[in-house]
């Protein structure tokens, strides 16, 4: 065989060819040797992604679990603490306690939902839905949220939109929004003022500006600005946060294609913005006329009572449950500790609102609305989430699941009474 090799190639030899023979064998190798490394390569980067694909789902639960686990302790220390400030007998010193626990716990909670939304953004995880968002409606909605925190330090809050449209996540542009101008209070003086306003920030992009007359930001410090958890120096404050607000507002904006900086005058205030995509340009707003809540609401002649049932395994948040609704006369309160007494409870006492939560053993939340919703008796009773589980996508789930409403723990008492009296048909005079 290797006389018929060499009588094969030997004219090529002759020929002069023999180098590019080689050449060619060369060649081959190098390809083939490539198409392994190649081969590998693809290995290990689907390795790698599977491996990041893992720890996403990892850190999204752990997130999740976090989330609830925080809470639901917390709803207890701030729902009984704003039960002892509701109480008429207490003495004045001891609703100054009362107080100071609800301004603490409520720091707490702030410091647990900034760490894990600053978590949620760093891991990517956080949703986005970009929609044209009205400008005038929402920077009003802001300032009456906040307008407490102004008439504290007699700080005038004002504004100067018109109306325009840009392309944002709503919920987030309001987080950032509100956190921009609680901080203007926050760091402002005494007798102060705040003014937000807009401008054209280039072609098709729009500013939103939040100005005060605050002491300033000295210009070696600027640079630290959005760095998380610091705080340039105000941890040395009596003025509360986390150092976290200014870091996650600049990456959600700049999530939504957005952009978020400042500018400071020691001495004199500073200048915080967000630039935003037009949606439409420049439009005017008619600004909605505001309507009193309790007109949305059926009012019921009468006093009837009420049937409501509680279906939680946590003994605290049942008991936190019945001391609110014992407030309200024209309710009556079953609860059940357990998922399948709950069922059984409703399909034998049929109650007009069923409150559930979604963290139970043997039986979750999503099931338990699954075997109410197919009872034809109970399908068209409205069932209230009342859970520690608050992520967004938790939130979504629940409302695609079916629920009339999704509260979350800690319980805002104001919000939690005013969705039972809503899905209850109970008009402001009877609550």
């Amino acid at each position: 065989s290797s006389r018929y090799v060499w009588a094969h190639y030997i004219p090529d030899m002759v020929d002069g060819n023999v180098n590019g023979f080689f050449a060619l064998v060369s060649d081959i190798t190098e390809i083939k040797m490539a198409q392994i490394r190649l081969q590998e390569m693809n290995t290990a980067l689907q390795a790698a992604r599977d491996d990041a694909e893992h720890a996403n789902r990892a850190k999204s639960q752990f997130l999740s679990s976090m989330s609830h686990e925080l809470r639901t302790p917390m709803n207890a220390i701030l729902g009984f603490a704003q039960l002892l400030d509701m109480d008429q007998k207490l003495a004045p010193d001891h609703h100054e306690y009362v107080r100071e626990m609800l301004k603490a716990g409520r720091h707490l909670l702030d410091l647990i939902n900034d760490v894990l939304d600053l978590a949620k953004v760093e891991s990517g995880q956080i949703g986005m839905s970009l929609e044209p968002v009205e400008l005038l409606p929402l920077v009003k909605e802001c300032l009456s949220l906040v307008d407490p925190l102004a008439k504290a330090r007699s700080i005038r809050l004002s504004h100067a939109v018109q109306g325009a449209v840009v392309r944002a996540d709503r919920v987030r542009l309001k987080q950032a929004l509100i956190n921009f101008i609680s901080n203007a209070i926050k760091y402002n003086r005494d007798g102060g003022s705040v003014r937000t306003e807009v401008s054209p920030a280039g072609e098709n992009r729009l500013r939103i500006l939040v100005v005060d007359t605050g002491p300033g930001i000295p210009a070696e410090r600027m640079s630290e600005l959005f760095e998380p958890f610091n705080r340039l120096g105000a941890e040395n404050t009596a003025i509360e946060g986390t150092g976290i607000g200014l870091s996650i507002s600049r990456r959600i904006i700049e999530m939504m294609g957005g952009a978020v900086d400042a500018e400071s005058e020691f001495g004199v205030g500073s200048r915080f913005w967000i630039e935003l995509p037009l949606e439409s340009g420049l439009i005017e707003v008619k600004a909605a006329a505001s309507q009193d809540a309790g007109q949305n609401v059926a009012h019921r002649e009468g006093h009837a009572a009420h049937l409501v049932l509680y279906i939680e395994d946590n003994p605290a948040n049942l008991r936190l449950v019945a001391e609110l609704l014992g407030y309200r006369k024209h309710i009556n309160l079953l609860t059940a500790h357990t998922p399948q007494l709950g069922i059984d409870l409703a399909r034998a006492r049929r109650p007009e609102l069923i409150l559930l939560d979604i963290n139970m053993p043997g039986m979750d939340g999503y099931e338990v609305l699954k075997m109410l919703k197919k009872d034809a008796g109970m399908k068209s009773v409205p069932v209230v989430a009342v859970t520690a589980n608050a992520m967004s996508r938790d939130v979504e789930r629940g409302i695609a699941a079916g629920f009339a409403d999704y509260l979350t723990k800690p319980l805002d008492i104001t919000q939690f009474y005013s969705v039972i009296d809503q899905l209850l048909g109970v008009g402001a005079d009877d609550a």
